[in-house]
């Protein structure tokens, strides 16, 4: 099989000719001299890195699977008007509505290579109407043009996985307010809190709608997960109906549906089965994470495609390859219990990580035939 075709197969639930196997080498490329990207974008911004990101892959022979593309347009009614841009060190995201204005500020960080959120966009109650507004002001159109030519780019090298925005509970976290304004907000405004999660998650099922329907072959919500700020009852309480609804709509159209759970595990990976999910992405086993990568494969049981396995410091050469070879096979050896199995750098490549340390995880995972 090629590599897209052992994606492919995994995430629908078949049995793959070996182990498949991909990598994140964005971060990577990030702090080797790829320099600063546009965050938040979703006009085809950041496109033009692409084939500079497939030179790292064929490389490294690892598949790849996100940073192809952002696959749909955003627009907006209701007077409300959006702007964004890097100024200088700093990133800008503001929207201006009848109800008032809030806005986004991040400051570019050339110790981590990212854009760190400094001001969150939502600080107070009022600004969650504000929010409301937005969402339910908020139109998509589909790009496919620009996945088809993604898919092309891409050939037998991977599988482009078309992403769709975060949930209501999502976004709050991650982005318009933070963990702990979030969780004030459900704790002292639930009523205006539930009704903003609520507006987001409406607006983004049209969205997740226009990405199933299209001829997109696999499907991701990048939530972020981690049960440590999203626990496994305020997950199911404010998210599992979202869940489920995606997981179905998704199945509806023959398409497998992933999330991103880089984070602590336990718990959560039974909360996505339960909901129909197919895949977690960027699993990252103990001692990174909370779980060994036996108990990952217990706790989501066989079915759950498990995407990730290797821990991020395991490719820094300071650690012997034989300790790394150890953090591989031990992931691989998952593959005895279900073929329902990715193995890759949980979450990324670091920038001080080893490109040869990919290819000989791609290597260890084609020598792990079914």
């Amino acid at each position: 099989m090629t590599p897209r075709e052992r994606l492919l197969a995994v995430y629908c639930g078949r049995k793959p000719d070996c182990v498949a196997s991909l990598a994140d080498l964005s971060y990577w490329r990030a702090g080797n001299g790829g320099g600063k990207f546009i965050p938040g974008k979703t006009n085809g911004a950041n496109f033009d890195v692409v084939g500079q990101l497939l030179e790292l892959h064929r490389q490294t022979r690892a598949a790849i699977h996100l940073n192809v593309g952002c696959f749909y347009n955003v627009r907006y009614e209701g007077g409300v008007k959006s702007e964004s841009g890097i100024r200088g060190e700093t990133y800008h995201h503001r929207f201006e509505t009848p109800y008032g204005v809030v806005e986004e500020i991040r400051e570019w960080s050339d110790t981590t290579f990212s854009w760190p959120i400094t001001h969150h966009m939502v600080q107070t109650i009022e600004d969650l109407k504000i929010i409301r507004h937005v969402a339910e002001n908020t139109r998509y159109s589909a790009d496919w043009d620009l996945y088809r030519e993604a898919d092309r780019l891409v050939g037998d090298l991977g599988l482009p996985v078309v992403g769709t925005p975060y949930t209501g509970m999502g976004f709050l976290m991650s982005r318009y307010a933070g963990v702990e304004n979030t969780v004030l907000f459900a704790m002292d405004e639930p009523e205006e809190f539930v009704a903003t999660v609520e507006a987001i998650n409406a607006s983004h099922r049209s969205v997740f709608r226009l990405m199933a329907e299209g001829p997109s072959q696999a499907l991701i919500v990048s939530d972020n997960l981690s049960s440590d700020v999203q626990s496994p009852p305020w997950f199911r309480k404010y998210s599992a109906a979202h869940y489920r609804w995606m997981a179905e709509t998704a199945h509806a159209c023959g398409k497998p549906l992933a999330t991103h759970i880089d984070g602590r595990l336990r718990g959560l990976l039974k909360a996505v089965v339960e909901l129909g999910i197919d895949a977690a992405d960027a699993v990252t086993p103990a001692p990174w994470g909370d779980l060994t990568p036996e108990e990952c494969r217990t706790e989501a049981g066989d079915r759950l495609v498990l995407s990730g396995g290797v821990p991020p410091s395991d490719f820094h050469p300071r650690v012997s390859l034989a300790a790394f070879e150890r953090s591989v096979e031990a992931w691989l050896a998952l593959a005895d219990r279900s073929p329902a199995l990715i193995v890759a750098p949980g979450d990324q490549l670091p920038p001080d990580g080893e490109l040869s340390r990919v290819t000989r995880m791609v290597e260890m995972a084609e020598a792990r035939r079914f």
